[in-house]
């Protein structure tokens, strides 16, 4: 049986064992066997594949360590590693997300890094914003492996006919909402297609307006922390595109608030610009046939930026690491080898190594090509990342959403609907605190 079918025959047959997938070197001699590290992380089957491929890779490279991968679903994964936790047998390296992330340090389950750094760790071209996410109370405790920004994604042929380009009336790194209304009804004059969404209902864009008027949305003690002229502001703000006839119509939005993807205004042809994570890119793009562009979310008038940078999933040191050295030689190979991080590819986002996508690149086409550009343009030209959320802040969002759909269809007024926002908004976290 050949090396990749013998793997393919194990990580199969560990997979439908019904627990996690596990999977060490093949073909290594007994005695390199001497440094053993387990990885963990929730995967899927394209994932997986990936990453046993890297840890291949890795212990190829490295025959005094031996890394051990195990998988799971994201839906069983943090039950998993709770029970690890309570039990002591953490794997040496875990996968961690943003949004929870801080709990497992406040429990001791993660160690920092910052020992490491400008020896077996090397983060000289790691993004800043990737290091700052990374860093709590000033110790760096996570490596980002891949990371995602709000992007504005536009029909580069519907724009072109308005005579829109990039340096052509269009900065896609530096326009403001007063652009996204001109740009807008430039383009349905020209071509008969509303220019851009309506955000009056997207919290996202929402939340990234609240840190342009230099306000948090959730503040340290779990409070909202959005006064009532921001909320008025932001709506009358979208008020305003949408009476200037730059988006469809009112009722339109309202209908397609939530909407998976294939329902996007871009993708149906009923806008030419919406709004959405960068990785979403490679699929809108899938779903037509016109090229995407790639612009942040637009500025204040002030040039206060409208976009953030937040990495999907980072590779955290745990607490019960057999073998420190090994596990963080292991993690600086996962984000800067060229060999691994080829192998990994951008399924998990965009690299923070900026030799890492400049490595990628010749290899990307399309949609991903755009995506890593994007990436490498908006470097030091975002907000900074807010805290996670709390607990309620989904709620608060949904709330957020069916006040919003109100002003769409003109069924109350901004001032009354953005009191009855925040009240509604501070109960939430009340009762959820």
């Amino acid at each position: 049986m050949s090396r990749f079918n013998r793997r393919r025959f194990l990580y199969t047959a560990a997979g439908a064992a019904g627990s996690a997938a596990v999977l060490s070197a093949l073909g290594r001699p007994a005695f390199a066997q001497n440094r053993r590290i387990r990885h963990f992380w929730w995967g899927n089957p394209d994932r997986d594949a990936r990453t046993f491929r890297v840890i291949e890779i890795f212990n190829e490279a490295h025959p005094d360590i031996e890394v051990v991968g195990e998988t799971l679903g994201f839906a069983d994964y943090f039950t998993r590693l709770t029970t690890q936790i309570a039990g002591g047998n953490m794997a040496d390296v875990i996968q961690m997300g943003y949004g929870v992330m801080f709990e497992y340090i406040q429990r001791g389950a993660i160690l920092p890094l910052d020992e490491y750094s400008g020896g077996i760790l090397d983060l000289s071209q790691f993004d800043e914003s990737a290091l700052q996410a990374g860093t709590v109370d000033g110790k760096l405790y996570a490596l980002s492996i891949g990371a995602n920004s709000h992007m504005a994604m536009y029909n580069t042929r519907l724009y072109e006919e308005a005579g829109i380009t990039p340096g052509n009336g269009f900065d896609p790194y530096g326009w403001t909402y007063d652009d996204v209304k001109r740009i807008g009804v430039a383009v349905r004059e020209a071509t008969g297609v509303a220019g851009t969404d309506d955000n009056t209902a997207d919290y996202q864009n929402f939340s990234d307006f609240v840190g342009q008027k230099g306000a948090e949305l959730y503040t340290a003690d779990g409070a909202y922390g959005v006064t009532q002229e921001i909320v008025e502001e932001y709506w009358s703000i979208w008020k305003d595109i949408r009476d200037a006839g730059a988006t469809p119509p009112g009722p339109a939005t309202a209908g397609l608030v939530g909407a998976e993807m294939s329902q996007w205004g871009i993708v149906t042809g009923q806008s030419a610009t919406s709004y959405a994570w960068s990785n979403q890119l490679v699929g809108a793009q899938g779903l037509m046939q016109d090229a995407l562009g790639a612009a942040m979310y637009p500025n204040t008038a002030e040039m206060i930026p409208g976009s953030v940078v937040q990495p999907s999933q980072f590779v955290c040191l745990s607490r019960d690491t057999v073998d420190a050295e090994a596990a963080v030689t292991y993690m600086n190979g996962f984000v800067n080898d060229p060999e691994m991080t080829e192998a990994l590819g951008l399924e998990r986002g965009i690299p923070s190594n900026a030799q890492v996508r400049e490595a990628l690149a010749p290899t990307l086409e399309g949609a991903a090509a755009v995506s890593v550009e994007f990436f490498n343009n908006i470097q030091g030209k975002t907000m900074p990342l807010p805290p996670p959320p709390p607990s309620g802040a989904n709620e608060v969002e949904q709330t957020f959403e069916r006040i919003a759909v109100g002003v769409l269809l003109d069924q109350v007024n901004i001032s009354d609907a953005a009191t009855d926002f925040l009240r509604q908004a501070e109960a939430i976290l009340r009762r959820a605190g």
